[in-house]
């Protein structure tokens, strides 16, 4: 049997929320610890910048908090700062929750300030951040290093051949079907160039779409992709013809339930669905006078 190797790190696993002000007394305390310039040392003023506008992105393990980042959207650039943790990689964990944030708001630049001193620069630059210019720091006067970080465009689009691979992995489809042409119907979530998820309209007969179940890689999923997966393959649905389309209440869209609703999707038992017009009547032709 195979020894795990005694250097092996084990990171924690991480969920993120928004904060509350019930977080004061923890995220004051976490800060006062940290020292940061401009951080909420104390629970009133923690309270007091949540009640402003400010936002917080809160880390949370087993044991509680372990990081909060303060973060905001500012001309298409997500802004953030005051990051400070006290478990192990929950810094780059809040990091990357802020990145994701910003891709599903549509944005492409992610942007930081940091002390121009080691190791935050090369903190960093492992995270994908480079350096675009200097400011003095608004409380300290401290030189600060503007790092920034472009961010992939999160797409909905027509399966091209280069995906065949990776709808294969996702669906268990063959591949060499998809290598062959675009498949009508076939549609794949991209992060830049990467595959990440996987859905298809096929032909129900007699004007029904029928619409799968929206297949994400597991590091994608509960960030609303599904919805607009859904929504692609329902344009497609509607462009094409078809009065109605269905799509498999599975389980996996129960917390979507309002969203789909909100875009006219209603739950039938064990289905969703859609009507795009109403089928024509039989009776519609005949002369009535």
């Amino acid at each position: 049997m195979r020894r795990a190797s005694p250097y092996t790190r084990h990171v924690p696993a991480f969920s993120f929320r928004i904060a509350t002000t019930d977080d004061a007394a923890a995220a004051a305390a976490l800060y006062a610890r940290s020292g940061l310039a401009g951080a909420p040392a104390s629970p009133a003023g923690f309270e007091l910048m949540t009640q402003t506008g400010h936002a917080f992105l809160v880390a949370e393990s087993g044991e509680g908090i372990a990081g909060l980042v303060r973060f905001h959207d500012d001309e298409g650039i997500t802004w953030f700062d005051l990051l400070a943790s006290t478990v192990p990689g929950a810094g780059r964990a809040l990091i990357h929750a802020v990145i994701r944030g910003a891709q599903d708001r549509g944005i492409r630049l992610a942007r930081s300030r940091v002390p121009d001193r080691f190791p935050l620069p090369e903190y960093f630059s492992r995270a994908g951040f480079l350096p675009i210019g200097r400011q003095a720091g608004p409380d300290s006067g401290e030189p600060l290093l503007v790092v920034e970080r472009r961010l992939p465009l999160l797409t909905v689009r027509e399966q091209r051949r280069a995906d065949a691979a990776a709808i294969g992995g996702l669906t268990g489809e063959d591949p060499w079907v998809f290598e062959q042409g675009a498949r009508p119907g076939w549609f794949v979530a991209a992060d830049g160039d990467r595959v990440v998820g996987v859905i298809c309209c096929r032909d129900g007969d007699a004007g029904l779409a029928l619409i799968s179940e929206p297949t994400l890689r597991d590091d994608y999923r509960g960030r609303t992709l599904e919805v607009w997966m859904i929504e692609r393959a329902a344009l497609y649905a509607e462009t094409n013809g078809y009065h109605t389309a269905e799509l498999p209440a599975a389980p996996s869209l129960g917390r979507l339930r309002k969203e789909l609703e909100d875009r006219l999707w209603y739950l039938d038992g064990q289905r969703y669905v859609r009507a795009f017009r109403t089928p024509p009547s039989q009776f519609e032709d005949e002369d009535w006078d």
